[in-house]
């Protein structure tokens, strides 16, 4: 009996041992392997996303300290007035010229508070705040143009972190150069080096002073706005305002020579309150972004530089000799003896604000001569701003 149990049993086993093996699928075939990337392909880019058009008007306040009628404020109200236009309307920019809101020394300040939302001004009014940008205003540094002094000053914004520490408290809308400063004097022609004694001359800003008193003759500081009255009272003998304000002061009329001679360029900035531009919805801060940067500081070198050509002409229809100093003038007043003491001064300043003087010295000079080639022909032919394009 025990053994029929014990056969039965094992042919249970047996039986659930095949039927378990008839349901056992077959192993699946291995998988294709994926082809490798191509690393030469480019990778596909991801759709952008649109910028919102939330629909709304965003007014913003402009201030400048120039005229109305100047070039500088046809310059800042064509540039915005781009923005507007492709706004659709939606950016509308109040344009407040002539310090009507914000004076010369206090515009860039009221920005960064809020009294205002934009400005243009120059960094030679706020004293050792901007002082790498000051290297654009130092004489004979080898820079031949505004168009040139703009792109020297961009290429030291983007290589020197300390000149961007500058500007940590606005948005930077553009950085650029006005035109220089020609000689303009009342009754002597100056047209050698013994000319310049003792003559008393108005400019702006120390470097440019320690030029004059290195060419022989006593600086005057006054605001450009008391220049025409003060020199049509020979209170003092001439001026080297730059030519866009020789224009906009109408500083053509009480003068009777004009020294072409290139005292220095200087540095100017638009720029905007961080907390305006970042309350701007996405679609209208693409808007403003295109036109910064390069376009505004390109715009500006171009508008600027043309200012020696029409506004020579208005000093000539008002009777103003313009002239070229001889070569021999030149060269004295460009020597190392003239200014050398000058960019010596310029590095110990920068020193003496906790910066590496020579090492920031070296830098930019670097700049200027990698920019030197590139605007070799910036003079070769006569212009005119409106005829700016990009």
């Amino acid at each position: 009996m025990k053994k029929v149990i014990a056969l039965l049993l094992v042919a249970v086993l047996c039986c659930g041992m095949f039927a378990a093996c008839g349901q056992t699928e077959a192993p699946a075939a291995p998988a294709e392997p994926a082809a490798p990337a191509d690393p030469a392909a480019p990778a596909e880019p991801a759709a952008p996303a649109e910028p919102e058009n939330d629909g709304k008007t965003y007014t913003l306040v402009v201030v400048n300290h120039d005229a109305a009628t100047s070039m500088c404020e046809e310059y800042i109200e064509t540039l915005f007035n781009m923005m507007a236009e492709e706004s659709g309307g939606r950016l509308v920019f109040e344009y407040n010229p002539g310090g009507s809101l914000l004076g010369a020394t206090e515009t860039i300040d009221g920005v960064k508070d809020g009294m205002a939302d934009i400005a243009w001004s120059c960094t030679s009014f706020f004293s050792k705040r901007f002082p790498i940008s000051e290297f654009i205003n130092l004489c004979a540094n080898g820079i031949t143009s505004a168009r040139m002094a703009t792109d020297v000053y961009q290429q030291m914004y983007e290589e020197i972190p300390e000149l961007q520490a500058e500007f940590a408290d606005w948005k930077i809308v553009g950085l650029h150069s006005c035109s220089y400063g020609p000689v303009s004097t009342v009754g002597k022609k100056i047209e050698t080096a013994d000319d310049f004694k003792g003559m008393q001359i108005r400019t702006a800003g120390t470097i440019a002073a320690q030029y004059l008193e290195a060419l022989g003759a006593t600086p005057v500081s006054i605001p450009t706005g008391e220049v025409y009255e003060g020199v049509s009272k020979g209170v003092f003998d001439g001026f080297t305002n730059d030519w866009h304000n020789i224009d906009c002061f109408k500083l053509f009329e009480p003068i009777d020579y004009c020294l072409d001679l290139p005292i220095s360029y200087t540095s100017c900035v638009v720029l905007m309150n961080k907390d305006t531009y970042a309350g701007l919805p996405a679609d209208l801060q693409a808007i403003i972004d295109k036109y910064c940067g390069n376009y505004a500081g390109d715009m500006a070198g171009y508008y600027w530089d043309s200012c020696n050509y029409w506004v020579a002409d208005k000093m000539r229809e008002n009777g103003v000799e313009v002239y070229k100093p001889s070569e021999e003038l030149l060269a004295w007043a460009t020597s190392p003896e003239i200014t050398e003491p000058i960019h010596a001064w310029y590095i110990n300043y920068l020193n003496e604000l906790g910066l590496d003087g020579q090492a920031i010295y070296d830098k930019c000079m670097d700049i200027v001569a990698q920019n030197l080639e590139a605007h070799a022909g910036d003079w070769d032919a006569e212009f005119h701003y409106s005829d700016w394009t990009y």
